[in-house]
């Protein structure tokens, strides 16, 4: 069993926010995602759909080469947490240029909002509505937990629900099967793997801690993203190198604002008031 080479990445919000409501700078703007989108598409990167992602090989397939083989500049593209903005502004996008992805969502939170965020953090998620709506359009649904826990803190009784029980519960939700998984936080260890892999997944994610086929790594796109710094990251040895600089966090911080940074939204007078999203 072994991973495909694919670049899969991973995306938050979608949707005008600003830092203020943002500080961990989830939400790319709907006209950056667009400009990524089209650079990916103009420079040669071929999306995949989830099912093709695992049946080269990440999860119960036979390995990479059974199936159809992947092209050279395969890329998967990845959302956490199913936010409202994501329907509204990526999924048209995404749509519109065939672009097939994952969506992986807390079972337990469908039509509710990030609450494992501070209140003045917190955005909706989609309902259940939505979720089908999306899922005709070309998106996978994968599993997030139930509320977005950290199942590395779990017991037995609770990662059983946050595993087992949410996916029963997303595929009774979108009447399709949900056949990946996406830690959250990204956290995850032995037990928790092994845990998915039991529950019938096919294959999981992490983000930067990867540890094969029920933990692949993924390269988070963020608010701070601008196109220059989003073609670095779909460079091949860019997980290499953002390993090599966790321990300088002021080198890594140095070679960012080296590349640039994309402007944040302002803070509007509704947020300022405590309205909005």
């Amino acid at each position: 069993m072994s991973t495909p080479r694919v670049r899969v990445l991973m995306y938050h919000g979608v949707d005008r926010v600003s830092a203020a409501r943002d500080p961990h700078g989830m939400f790319v703007t709907p006209r950056a995602f667009r400009d990524q989108v089209e650079h990916l598409l103009e420079a040669g990167y071929v999306p995949i759909d989830e099912a093709t992602y695992l049946a080269a090989g990440a999860g119960t397939g036979t390995g990479a080469g059974a199936g159809t083989p992947l092209p050279r500049r395969a890329v998967l593209l990845t959302f956490d947490d199913g936010y409202v903005g994501v329907g509204e502004h990526a999924a048209p996008v995404l749509a519109s240029f065939g672009v097939p992805s994952v969506l992986y969502v807390p079972a337990g939170l469908v039509g509710g909002s990030s609450d494992w965020l501070p209140a003045r953090h917190r955005h909706p998620l989609m309902g259940a509505s939505e979720l089908r709506e999306v899922a005709a359009d070309g998106m996978a649904i994968g599993a997030h937990g139930f509320d977005h826990a950290d199942l590395t803190t779990l017991g037995a009784a609770d990662l059983h629900r946050h595993v087992g029980a949410a996916r029963t519960e997303l595929e009774r939700v979108v009447g399709r099967p949900v056949r990946s998984y996406a830690f959250p936080y990204g956290t995850h260890d032995a037990r928790v793997r092994a845990a998915v892999r039991a529950a019938g997944y096919d294959g999981a994610f992490a983000v930067h801690d990867a540890a094969g086929p029920f933990a692949t790594g993924r390269v988070d796109v963020n608010a701070t993203d601008t196109l220059r710094s989003f073609r670095i990251k779909l460079h091949r040895h860019y997980p290499r190198a953002r390993r090599a600089t966790e321990r300088f966090p002021l080198l890594r911080r140095a070679a960012h604002d080296l590349v640039g940074r994309a402007p944040r939204e302002e803070l509007s007078a509704p947020e300022a008031t405590g309205g909005g999203r």
